[in-house]
């Protein structure tokens, strides 16, 4: 074998292990500045609190400081185009459930929420809960639909907004149950709570973590939990499932990353992500949020968003909406 060949062997057989040697070097080098976490929407909500509950824990594990920045507006479709077009290895988006339903009720999207991120992990999740006025008359999840039936549009929903959450649960479950709803729209769940709680609306979907005031002095009442089973804060009240409805739905936060950012990035991010997601001080907030953490790594996160994408592309089109 002549010295060309036998260069060439060695470098073939090198190859492989050169680039885990590369990528771990690449992973050891990384931080060199702060990282950042934007939050796509006003500080104090849900992601803004999340976010700067984990950040010190992440800091601390990764040697640079997390600074979480607040980018609302546009339905977090400013602050996630920022994350987008970012290729400096050292921004991410703090995405929430609404990430999955705007492609699929927005017919101008700047970005490809698909395409143009990868995920890092999940970082919590909150079970939606139906719940009616506390002095309506559904004790529970057929009661309502039936109502529904005799008067198709008389039950109200009280949304967040168009394209929202609260928004497409109703028509999902119109959907399921084979009845129509009339979704009222609101600037917030917020208001729309309060006018749930006043009488003003029939039901709304919610969490413990929103609705904490109105459940606790009996204004709504909870008539089904959208959830594999029931919740422990809430044992008395049974799934959609043990009602005879396939509805499965959280409101679910988690880490992307621009579609540049590499492999050895996201993995160490993630393991530092699920680090602090286990930090006692860390998970003992989360409970007083009634926030369940979610440290699962990239890979689950990655199957949830498919099915997220899927389902309400498919429940906007059913229900033919739009945000204009």
């Amino acid at each position: 074998m002549n010295s060309y060949r036998r260069s060439l062997l060695a470098a073939t057989l090198a190859a492989p292990l050169a680039a885990p040697r590369a990528v771990h070097a690449q992973a050891q080098a990384w931080p060199t500045r702060p990282i950042r976490f934007v939050v796509p929407y006003a500080a104090g909500g849900p992601s803004d609190v999340l976010a700067r509950v984990v950040q010190n824990v992440v800091s601390a594990e990764l040697g640079q400081p997390v600074v979480v920045e607040n980018r609302g507006g546009g339905g977090s479709m400013i602050g996630a185009e920022f994350v987008a077009r970012a290729d400096d290895g050292h921004t991410f988006f703090v995405a929430d459930s609404p990430h999955t339903i705007i492609p699929a009720v927005q017919p101008r999207v700047p970005y490809d929420a698909v395409n143009d991120f990868v995920p890092v992990g999940l970082i919590g999740a909150v079970t939606m809960i139906l719940m009616v006025n506390g002095r309506h008359p559904a004790r529970d999840l057929q009661g309502l639909l039936a109502m529904a039936r005799a008067q198709p549009d008389a039950v109200t929903f009280g949304s967040s907004g168009p394209g929202s959450l609260t928004h497409l649960l109703p028509e999902w479950l119109a959907q399921l149950g084979g009845v129509r709803f009339t979704v009222v729209p609101y600037r917030g769940s917020g208001p729309a709570l309060l006018d749930v709680a006043a009488g003003q609306l029939a039901a709304i979907f919610s969490s413990t973590l929103s609705a904490a005031g109105p459940l606790s002095d009996g204004s709504v009442r909870p008539i089904a939990v959208a959830a594999t089973e029931r919740l422990a804060a809430l044992p008395n009240v049974p799934t959609f499932r043990e009602q005879g409805v396939d509805l499965v739905s959280a409101n679910w936060w988690g880490l992307l990353a621009p579609r540049s950012t590499p492999p050895a990035v996201i993995a160490r991010l993630s393991a530092a992500l699920d680090l602090a997601l286990g930090d006692p001080t860390v998970t003992a907030r989360f409970a007083t949020l009634g926030v369940e953490p979610r440290p699962r790594g990239p890979a689950p996160f990655a199957e949830l968003l498919a099915t997220e994408f899927r389902n309400w592309a498919q429940v906007a089109q059913a229900a033919g909406a739009t945000v204009r």
